[in-house]
C-alpha cells in the first residue's frame, strides 16, 4: 500500500522555544493548540487542492488519512498526518461509455485522470472495455473498466491507476501542501503564544 506524509518545518517553533526561555509550559500549549489545528486545516486544504489537479472527489482524497493521523499531546508534542491507499480503479474517474454497450459499434473507453490532460483514450491490447462489477447496491459501484488478460472471454481484470498518496506526491500539488501546512502552523503558533501571553499579562495586572 502507498503512503504519503506531510512534514512541517518547525523553524519557528524552535526560534520561539529560545525567545521564550523561561516560558517552556506556554510554548508547549500553544503548540499542542497550533498543531492540532494546522492537522484539521491541512487535511482539509489537501482535500481543495488535489482535486483541482486530479478528477478525483475530495470525500475520497480525505478518506486515504483514516487511520494516519497522529495527534500531539501536551506531554508529546510530535505530529503527523499520513495519506495510505492503493491504486485506485478507474470507477473512481469520470470514463465513457459509463455503460456496457449492448449493441453496435464497441467505444473506445476514455477517462478523465489529471484535468489538464482531459479526457484520454485508453490504447492497450486487449482493448478494454465497460462491464458490471455485479454490485448490488445503488450506493456501490455497479460498473468499472476491465480489460481481457488475453484473446480468452476470460480471465479479466480491473484497470487500475495513481493511488491518493501518489497524487499528493505529485511535484506541484506537494509543494503547495507543504508551503500551506508550513504557513498555517507559523500563523497558529503565532495566534496561540499571543494569546498565551496576553492572558498571562492579565493575570498578573489582576494580581
Amino acid at each position: 500500500m502507498a503512503k504519503q506524509d506531510i512534514t512541517i518545518d518547525t523553524k519557528q517553533l524552535n526560534r520561539l522555544t529560545i525567545e521564550l526561555k523561561g516560558f517552556e509550559n506556554k510554548v508547549g500549549i500553544a503548540t499542542y493548540h497550533a498543531l492540532q489545528r494546522t492537522i484539521d486545516q491541512t487535511i482539509t486544504q489537501v482535500g481543495r487542492i488535489v482535486p483541482k489537479a486530479y478528477a478525483i472527489k475530495a470525500k475520497e482524497v480525505k478518506e486515504s488519512f483514516a487511520g494516519g493521523i497522529k495527534r500531539p499531546t501536551i506531554s508529546d508534542l510530535t505530529a503527523s498526518i499520513t495519506s495510505r491507499g492503493h491504486t485506485l480503479s478507474l470507477a473512481h474517474f469520470p470514463f465513457t461509455p459509463t455503460k456496457p454497450q449492448i449493441s453496435g459499434r464497441r467505444r473506445r473507453v476514455a477517462v478523465t485522470i489529471k484535468k489538464s490532460g482531459g479526457k484520454k483514450t485508453i490504447n492497450t491490447s486487449p482493448l478494454p472495455f465497460i462491464a458490471t462489477t455485479g454490485a448490488q447496491s445503488p450506493d456501490k459501484t455497479q460498473f468499472n473498466v476491465f480489460r481481457r488478460e488475453g484473446k480468452a472471454r476470460l480471465p479479466i481484470h480491473v484497470l487500475r491507476t495513481l493511488s491518493v498518496p501518489q497524487m499528493i506526491t505529485n511535484e506541484n500539488v506537494g509543494e503547495q501542501i507543504q508551503e500551506f501546512a508550513a504557513a498555517k502552523l507559523d500563523e497558529r503558533l503565532e495566534h496561540e503564544i499571543t494569546r498565551a501571553m496576553t492572558s498571562m499579562s492579565e493575570s498578573i495586572r489582576r494580581g
